[in-house]
């Protein structure tokens, strides 16, 4: 089966994915290079890399919607498709709790006893909580579609 003959929600999971892993590891080296998190806050040059890691993911995710609509004689999705893809939103809701959750929970216990936390980490955590999100979400609707006998 060739990507062309994907479903709609399917062909945007895997691209959604794709992008955000992407974007995903050009953040995690901007941020993890030149020092990281003890010297991200005071480095612009790292924080335009970094917004830079986000507005790419942005910019190719949304053309990637746009590229994947259909025309008005297709159908695109169906009851299913929608299922799966609130079903997929209420998992990565969680996963990515899970993972905030563990995150401080980490970082606490390691900078406990210096009694301070790098603001660095709170980069961090707001872009990584976005990127896991919508990578997560994306790899749910996979799981899902194919679990339930996905037509594409």
């Amino acid at each position: 089966m060739s990507f062309g003959e994907l479903s709609q929600t399917r062909r945007r999971a895997w691209l959604a994915t794709i992008i955000w892993a992407v974007a995903g590891i050009w953040f995690s080296i901007a941020f993890f290079s030149g020092g990281g998190a003890a010297e991200f806050d005071t480095d612009s040059g790292r924080h335009l890399v970094a917004a830079g890691a986000i507005l790419f993911g942005f910019i190719v995710y949304w053309s990637s919607l746009w590229l994947t609509r259909g025309t008005s004689e297709q159908v695109l999705s169906d009851e299913r498709d929608f299922q799966v893809v609130a079903r997929a939103s209420q998992v990565a809701l969680v996963i990515v709790l899970i993972c905030v959750f563990l995150t401080c929970t980490i970082l606490w216990t390691v900078h406990e006893a210096a009694g301070v936390l790098e603001v660095g980490w709170m980069w961090f955590i707001a872009y990584g909580s976005m990127i896991v999100g919508l990578v997560s979400n994306a790899v749910v609707v996979l799981i899902l579609d194919r679990s339930t006998f996905g037509h594409g």
